[in-house]
């Protein structure tokens, strides 16, 4: 027996396949270059403040025996010292930038009383000093800022770190001449004789 095709479902059917033949595949984005945003195009620039801040804590930091001193004078976590130790950063805090050039200052004043090792300079500024009843440097430093870089400063002759003396050695008299001679100590010429004449005496 044959079967009846009912109109309005072959009608659906006929649309159907119309539609599904006028379907166009769909596309798909093709991937191309990501555009830089805009923290990536101003990544990095260094101001001038901040190559100044960098330069002078590549300079404090010869004044310190290994990064652990240095840390306890500047009082810092270990990630900003990591940071402060390679490139540096971008845009320092003014509150960091402040204790380098502060705690630079005292240890370039410091380092004129000392001749022989700079890094007597780092440890005498984190040890505990008599002369200010126990406190370091890089503390009072810390506490007072300016103020009390410029009270180190003045009172530098009584607090400053010492070359220790060297054991006492017996000169002779030529050698004792020749070490005076080397740190240009060099005796005074004697004046030539002045001739006399004794009748310029008589009456």
């Amino acid at each position: 027996m044959a079967s009846v095709e009912i109109p309005h479902k072959r009608r659906q059917a006929e649309r159907r396949a119309g539609v599904a033949g006028r379907t166009k595949p769909r596309r798909h984005a093709q991937a191309g270059p990501a555009r830089p945003s805009s923290t990536t195009t101003r990544a990095r620039v260094p101001s001038a403040e901040a190559a100044r801040a960098k330069a002078n804590f590549d300079a404090l930091s010869g004044y310190f025996r290994d990064r652990s001193q240095l840390r306890r004078a500047l009082g810092w976590a270990a990630p900003t010292m990591r940071v402060w130790e390679g490139e540096g950063p971008s845009r320092p805090r003014s509150q960091y930038s402040e204790r380098v050039r502060q705690l630079l200052v005292l240890a370039q004043a410091a380092h004129e009383w000392v001749h022989d090792d700079a890094h007597r300079v780092g440890t005498w500024m984190i040890s505990a000093n008599d002369a200010i009843d126990g406190l370091t440097p890089a503390t009072i430093v810390g506490e007072l800022g300016d103020d009390g870089v410029e009270r180190l400063l003045s009172g530098m002759h009584l607090i400053a770190p010492r070359t220790p003396a060297h054991e006492h050695v017996d000169l002779s008299p030529e050698e004792l001449a020749k070490a005076l001679d080397r740190l240009g100590l060099t005796a005074p010429r004697s004046a030539p004789p002045v001739r006399v004449e004794l009748s310029d005496f008589d009456d």
